[in-house]
């Protein structure tokens, strides 16, 4: 019961953290939809502690502890992946910056000549 009681502790008080950075504009909604599905689900799991029980048995894992540990780490990696696809637009944009930052500079100083 304590633990059930921590978890949902845990699973609101991401959820209001993660509205309280969007209000300040300190996270991008995009990038907290993953966080707020997350606290969601941590929230449902919380409260019915028994479905990871029935999920487990239903998906074939050996013992609950299996089967969350697996969906920590499918999570943790989808958000790597997002994470990874952000980073390389921002290099593609830094990259188109950089060089059209560089033929104004020419053009500048051929213009000044």
């Amino acid at each position: 019961m304590r633990l059930q009681i921590i978890l949902i502790v845990a699973s609101l008080a991401t959820f209001i953290y993660v509205i309280l950075r969007i209000k300040k504009h300190q996270l991008n909604i995009d990038d907290s939809i993953v966080w707020i599905i997350w606290s969601i689900l941590l929230l449902i799991l919380s409260v019915f502690p028994g479905l990871p029980t029935y999920l487990s048995k239903l998906l074939g894992f050996e013992s609950t502890s299996n089967f969350i540990l697996t969906g920590f780490i499918f999570v943790i990696y989808i958000m790597v992946f997002l994470q990874n696809i952000k980073i390389s637009e921002l290099k593609e944009k830094n990259k188109k910056l950089i060089q059209r930052l560089s033929i104004d500079k020419k053009k500048e100083e051929e213009n000044n000549k």
